[in-house]
């Protein structure tokens, strides 16, 4: 019979661990560990060669999807950013005014900070929509 009481027991702190787990702090979602994003825009200034400057600059387009660090969908209006490079990335063949498309990641759990991942050069004359929310 003991057995079985602490059997219930357990099954019962369970079924109220497990959804506390599932839904986070105060019934939020739980904000995961990083965000990922992909969008488009044109190179404004490359980093410096002498590397006082590391970061590549992008008036990017509105990242309508983009959540805050508390994991609400917020967006992100059309801006020109410094996005730090992640280890690996090539610059090569990219030049001030290309259109590109980008991938970086957004990390709200420290260190906070977000990092570039990937850019590809778009073709010559590709239109990035500025304005549009959707």
């Amino acid at each position: 019979m003991a057995g079985r009481l602490s059997i219930s027991m357990r099954s019962c702190a369970l079924a109220v661990v497990i959804p506390a787990l599932l839904t986070g702090c105060r019934g939020k979602a739980p904000v995961p560990a990083v965000d990922t994003y992909t969008a488009r825009g044109v190179v404004e200034k490359l980093p410096l060669a002498d590397g006082r400057d590391r970061d590549l600059y992008i008036h990017h387009a509105p990242i309508p999807s983009f959540r805050d660090e508390h994991g609400q969908v917020v967006g992100m209006m059309s801006m020109t950013m410094p996005f730090p490079l992640a280890s690996g990335v090539s610059l090569a063949g990219i030049r001030p005014g290309d259109p590109v498309e980008f991938t970086f990641t957004v990390s709200w759990r420290k260190p906070i900070g977000y990092r570039l991942m990937r850019i590809d050069k778009l073709p010559a004359g590709t239109v990035i929509d500025f304005e549009s929310h959707h």
